[in-house]
Formats: structure tokens, sequence, C-alpha cells
């Protein structure tokens, strides 16, 4: 039988040493060349999409700069704004003429009536009592019919007057304002007003006209 080597323990270890000697070595990996496709499947805007948004942010733009608190004045200019806000103002102011017109054609019904009914005179109206020479000696009144001519205004047409403020402007607005408040005043504290409002306010609707 033979002996057994006296070394191998030491033999093994020295093996072991060895071998975690050569994995602490880590050879250095070499760098790669830039890969000339690594590019080529990339997001690319087109072009509608980059219409679409240049379009976007001017609307954007101009939503910010407009500060309208409508949103029905939203994305829209400056200058077309106050064209539609000045054409709503002429809207709604009123129409006086218009006003005037309607008053002055039932005033004249009422007038018209009013006449008619006391000029009319028949034989009916006449009684034998109040007739001495009786109705076969006197010939019954012709019939009278009462008409007035009244000049006409087409209605929306404004009488313009020289130099008067400005509505458009802030001056002449403020001061028209002031004088409508007045005006009103004068009107609802009229007792000809409290009484019959209809005529009062065709009056003043003449005296403005004049």
């Amino acid at each position: 039988m033979a002996a057994k080597k006296r070394n191998t323990l030491r033999n093994k270890a020295a093996a072991r040493l060895g071998n975690t000697s050569k994995v602490d070595e880590v050879e250095p990996i070499a760098e790669l060349a830039e890969d000339p496709k690594a590019f080529l499947h990339q997001f690319k805007e087109t072009k509608k999409e980059k219409h679409n948004n240049k379009q976007n942010d001017f609307l954007s733009k101009i939503k910010k700069s407009s500060g309208s608190l409508n949103p029905e004045f939203e994305g829209i200019s400056k200058s077309s704004v106050r064209r539609r806000k000045r054409k709503m103002r002429d809207n709604l102011k009123p129409r006086l003429d218009d006003l005037l017109t309607s008053l002055q054609k039932d005033d004249d019904l009422n007038q018209f009536t009013r006449e008619e009914s006391g000029l009319n005179i028949t034989n009916d109206n006449i009684s034998t009592d109040q007739n001495p020479f009786g109705p076969s000696s006197v010939n019954p009144p012709a019939r009278i019919q009462v008409t007035k001519i009244v000049e006409r205004v087409e209605p929306g047409s404004v009488k313009i007057k020289k130099n008067e403020p400005n509505i458009r402007n802030k001056k002449g607005a403020k001061l028209l304002a002031s004088r409508e408040r007045e005006r009103f005043n004068e009107v609802i504290s009229n007792q000809v007003f409290k009484q019959n409002s209809f005529s009062a306010l065709r009056d003043i609707i003449k005296m403005q006209k004049k």
C-alpha cells in the first residue's frame, strides 16, 4: 500500500486561491460603435400634426389675450368683439318713433270716434218735441265725416340733433345717462303722467323729437 501525499491539502488551498484571483480579474469590455439604425423607428411629428399644434397654440394665445368672461367671445379678436357689442347696444336702444306712431294711432282712433259720434246727426236723434217745425218741413242734415291727416314718420328713423353728446364716447354716455335720470324723475313726479300715462308719454316723445 502506497503512502498518501501529505501536501494535498496545501495544493487544494493554493488552487482555490488561484481561482479566486482569476475571478477578481475582470477583463474590460470594449465599447461598441454607435448603431446607425438606432433612431430609425423614433417618433417623428407629421406636417398635419405640426399645423394643428400651431393652430391650437395660436387660439390659446388669443383666448388669453382677449380675457373676455363671456364664452361666446372666446377665440374672437378684440375688434370683432367691439363690433358685436356695438350692434347689441344698437338693438337694445329704445325706438321712440315706433312707440310714438302706435300712440298716435290709438289717440287718433279715439278722437275720430268721438268727433264722428258728435257730428253724425240723423232723424232718429231728433224728436218731434224738440223740433217744432216737424220732420216734413226740415231736411235732415247730411252725414259729416271728419278725417284727420297725420304726418307719419317711418319707424326706426331717428332725427339727428347737432351739438348733442355722443353715446359712444365715455363722457357723452355719462352725460346722457345723467340727463335721462333727471328726465325720468321729472316724468314720474308729474301729476299728468299719474292721471293719464299714455298721453303724457306721447307729449314727452313729441317734445324730444322737436
